[in-house]
């Protein structure tokens, strides 16, 4: 007889662009205990979606939502990636990443009513933040960031090793006006494994920015694939004045990764993932204001590139600039 599926844990990890979220999953499923099996939900603003292949591992079951916030009311793919993934991977817990720019309330409230009410237990939501934002008003102004900050049952500073007093300073008064269930300041994602059993606070205020966007939402997910001959194809995206494009290349192409991480570096962009198949092997790369990462990733199956910026990019200039990067 097949045990039910019920009350599984379920967490959403949540936080603006760039805050370190992808990192700080992977740092909680190092610490997944051995017996347990886990799976992720993972949405990304881009309709490429390259958050899956960084968060791969064994005794993890992922499934990606690219194309746009799925805490929208009309995102019937959102239940059906759920149920497809529950009925799979049959988790013992589950952690959702919502994208950064997002609004994550209304996904939880789904979650928590029928007929997710009996099979999810919703737990703490975690919310990531770069004290370094609290004192730059396209931050603190933002709907987003501001409704981030509203959910958070565990209010967390990330990159507490890159701030100065001052930057604590604020975080500290943060603290003080939301008051929390629980709280840290960590580096590089460093998330308390404990902070995932605390229980979940019911938030009731709507959000203004989702209500907006329910009127005209629509389910985007997007698959690209390659029609014969096609070098790569684009896809780009928009949500007020974030937009995004993301690439899919022929997986037999190879980059200069000298080159390409040259290009990421001088690019004025919100945020860019990769991953890339290079002269140097296989890398997932991940840049923000604070620099290029990169990591080593065998046996990467597609060439994918994602860039979010602000204003109205020349993405046929863009791709140039990545085509000539190829070896």
């Amino acid at each position: 007889m097949v045990k039910l599926i019920q009350h599984i844990p379920t967490n959403v990890i949540t936080g603006f662009l760039g805050v370190g979220k992808t990192t700080a999953i992977l740092h909680l499923l190092k610490h997944k205990p051995a017996t347990e099996r886990w799976a992720v939900l993972v949405n990304e603003f881009g309709k490429i979606g390259i958050d899956g292949l960084i968060l791969q591992q064994d005794g993890v079951s992922i499934k990606e939502i690219p194309g746009g916030c799925m805490c929208c009311a009309a995102g019937v793919s959102v239940q059906v990636g759920i149920n497809t993934l529950l009925a799979n991977a049959r988790p013992d817990r589950l952690l959702i990443e919502p994208t950064g720019i997002g609004h994550p309330k209304q996904i939880i409230k789904q979650l928590s009513l029928p007929p997710f009410d009996k099979v999810l237990d919703m737990r703490a939501c975690i919310t990531l933040i770069d004290p370094r934002h609290l004192q730059e008003s396209r931050y603190y102004e933002n709907e987003y960031y501001k409704e981030q900050l509203e959910i958070a049952d565990v209010l967390v500073a990330n990159k507490i090793d890159q701030c100065d007093d001052t930057d604590r300073t604020a975080f500290e008064r943060l603290l003080d006006a939301r008051h929390p269930a629980a709280s840290g300041s960590v580096e590089q994602g460093q998330l308390d494994p404990a902070w995932l059993d605390l229980p979940h606070q019911h938030h009731s205020a709507a959000s203004l920015l989702q209500a907006r966007q329910q009127l005209s939402s629509q389910d985007e997910s997007v698959i690209l694939a390659l029609d014969e001959g096609e070098t790569c194809r684009w896809e780009e995206n928009q949500a007020g004045e974030f937009v995004s494009c993301g690439w899919l290349f022929r997986d037999d192409l190879v980059f200069d990764k000298q080159a390409i991480l040259t290009l990421f570096s001088a690019m004025n962009a919100e945020r860019i993932k990769a991953a890339l198949h290079t002269d140097q092997g296989d890398y997932i790369v991940n840049t923000n204001p604070d620099g290029v990462n990169t990591r080593l990733k065998e046996n990467l199956a597609q060439n994918r590139i994602e860039i979010i910026m602000q204003g109205d990019p020349d993405w046929d200039k863009v791709e140039e600039a990545l085509l000539a990067c190829l070896i």
